[in-house]
């Protein structure tokens, strides 16, 4: 057909519009954002000379099939490993994506639905984010959408009724490798497809049942390669080692998440779907089809919930993405009509909301939508150019060592890190004897993945200056701690003391082991489990809206405090405690020495009326030490 001739058609001057805007939103930037911990991780797994070294250590190892891990193998190889190379055809794949919703919606519901199914997909966060990655959800649900496009060749004629007709080979041909691409993509593919094979039977007919039956072994046997490596997948914990069991509610999070966590963009979906709703004076019904997108779209969440409840958590956002465009469908399949003037104006209003809500009003391009490494990275080698190498402490929070020297590299800076995991208690005591043993100037800690509450405050008791910091959002930051200069606290974050309250202890005592001391301190010994406090009504900061407090005193023992906390409470006006926020002593304490414990926490709890805010230090173990200069600082 002549191009000129074509793009007369509104639908398909339309279709190319969208396409172009999907192009735009993910070719944008898709190169400059840091590797997400899953590409970092899958690219470690990639520089392996034989085949067999990639299956063993570079999927064997993993959680998901590995199809995608064997593409980028070769695809590095030829291109390289910078953000630009590897996720242009994800790029490219999340464009098509879009063409095939387009092409599966239409097979349906008709032309307006069709497009109105793709422009959502182009603008949505959910596809477009997943586009810019190089990780398997984009291929997946490309190929899903190539499955489902083929499955309706199968079963249904032009006139959606079912299909009396031997099918084309060519359709068969283009089901068994679509179903076999998603069982290698990923495992909630692999759902998927097998989903939407097994609902084929309820529309089989005599002619067509042995051929499909015979495409559906087929891409069986396909995988049957790769069998032994998901027997061995289904013994991992997997996800569940760091993913929690989904709520009553996850659902509905689920659709919000859809939606880009949005108001705005929820409304211009449903206001969308309203004016469709009213335009259509007669729809066709399309019942069956109705019933079976919202039956591919509940059923992979369903059994996902389940087997996060029963077996083990699997559920998660991401891997719901290979279900999303039906529910896209479902929702716009009210379009039904012909694709009028009015639908038409509808749509470019749509789109171009879209767009706007995306990059203005959610901030798409301005989000950290992962954990940075890059830009932690960047800074890493920057301070050490200017404060020296030498007068640096080094700790990071991180998976894996060889996902921030991936970066450093690129900067051309070595970095020693002291220690790479700061997890739990067990991570808290390696951070706290490397402070300990800490003659630097400075003290750099970057995280990228979620830390210990108490790090920071452990940090802050050996050194109590802010030099430079950056918080990233998604558990990644990267902060540059001072013995002698840099912020106070209160500067480095943007705080505010609104009130400052000492405590009035018993000092009577002076510390024997240090005559040059002449401060008097309150001694706690096996007689005084609770040291003397402080108590204050907390109506009076109850209804700010971003609330700290902060516990500090300096702590003298002889040897060690045992379980000992530095305690703050919010309680009701009748003793109910609403916040119980605790300091461990152990991390920061040397014996034989004065040292500062800071408990310091956010204060996210509604704070009832009559409400009182109390400070004490608990003396657990009821071991001998000192204890002075206890205040409360309350800041906004």
């Amino acid at each position: 057909m002549n191009p000129i001739q074509y793009f007369k058609k509104p639908e398909n001057l339309w279709l190319l519009i969208i396409l172009a805007v999907a192009a735009a939103m993910r070719f944008y930037q898709y190169g400059s954002f840091s590797y997400s911990n899953d590409e970092l991780s899958a690219l470690n797994r990639l520089y392996y000379d034989t085949f067999s070294e990639l299956v063993a250590k570079g999927f064997l190892v993993d959680g998901h099939p590995g199809g995608v891990q064997v593409f980028l193998w070769k695809w590095v190889s030829w291109f390289g490993d910078t953000e630009w190379t590897v996720r242009l055809p994800f790029v490219i794949i999340g464009i098509l994506s879009v063409w095939m919703s387009y092409k599966v919606a239409n097979q349906i519901f008709g032309t307006a639905a069709g497009l109105f199914t793709a422009a959502s997909l182009a603008f949505l966060q959910f596809s477009l984010l997943y586009s810019q990655i190089a990780r398997p959800y984009g291929p997946g649900v490309l190929f899903g959408l190539m499955l489902v496009y083929f499955w309706i060749q199968i079963f249904f004629d032009n006139n959606h009724e079912i299909n009396t007709q031997k099918p084309k080979l060519s359709h068969l041909a283009g089901f068994t490798i679509s179903a076999a691409l998603c069982m290698y993509t990923h495992y909630f593919s692999f759902l998927f497809a097998l989903i939407v094979g097994v609902s084929g039977f309820a529309f089989a007919r005599r002619n067509t049942f042995f051929r499909y039956i015979s495409a559906a072994l087929f891409a069986a046997v396909l995988f049957v390669p790769h069998i032994p490596i998901t027997l061995n997948h289904l013994t991992y914990k997997g996800v569940g080692l760091w993913l929690g069991v989904p709520g009553k509610g996850w659902f509905f999070e689920h659709l919000y998440f859809i939606f880009d966590q949005s108001v705005y963009t929820l409304l211009l979906v449903l206001i969308t779907i309203l004016v469709l709703l009213y335009l259509n004076k007669e729809t066709k019904s399309q019942l069956r089809f109705r019933l079976i997108l919202g039956a591919w779209f509940l059923l992979p969440i369903g059994i996902g919930y389940f087997y996060s409840i029963k077996v083990n958590p699997v559920l998660q956002h991401p891997v719901l993405i290979f279900s999303f465009p039906y529910f896209m469908m479902l929702i716009f399949s009210c379009a039904t009509n012909d694709f009028d003037k009015k639908k038409q104006g509808l749509l470019a209003v749509f789109l171009a909301a879209g767009v706007i809500g995306t990059t203005a009003v959610n901030k798409y391009y301005s989000q950290q939508h992962f954990g940075e490494f890059k830009d932690v990275a960047r800074l890493t080698a920057q301070w050490q150019q200017e404060y020296g190498d030498s007068a640096i402490t080094k700790v990071i929070n991180i998976n894996n060592p060889r996902y921030i020297n991936y970066y450093l590299n690129r900067y051309n800076a070595r970095a020693r890190f002291e220690t790479y995991t700061v997890e739990g208690t067990e991570g808290l005591q390696t951070l706290s004897e490397i402070l300990k043993s800490s003659s630097h100037p400075y003290f750099l800690y970057a995280t990228t993945k979620p830390s210990p509450e108490q790090s920071d405050e452990i940090i802050r008791s050996f050194y109590p200056y802010v030099v430079d910091l950056q918080d990233y959002g998604q558990f990644s930051s990267i902060v540059l701690y001072g013995k002698q200069k840099g912020k106070t606290f209160e500067d480095a974050t943007g705080l505010t003391e609104i009130k400052l309250i000492k405590a009035s202890l018993k000092a009577d005592t002076l510390i024997p082991a240090d005559e040059t001391d002449t401060l008097k301190a309150q001694k706690l010994d096996a007689t005084t489990e609770y040291s003397a406090g402080i108590e204050l009504n907390a109506d009076e900061f109850r209804d700010k809206a971003n609330l700290f407090i902060s516990a500090e005193l300096d702590l003298f023992t002889f040897n060690s405090t045992g379980e000992s906390v530095l305690v703050f409470i919010i309680e009701t006006a009748d003793g109910k405690n609403i916040v119980w926020e605790g300091a461990p002593t152990r991390y920061v304490e040397t014996a034989g020495k004065w040292s500062h414990v800071i408990n310091t926490a956010r204060i996210d709890t509604k704070i009832p009326e009559g409400s009182k805010t109390k400070v004490y230090f608990w003396n657990k173990d009821r071991k001998v030490m000192y204890i002075r200069n206890m205040q409360c600082r309350i800041l906004e």
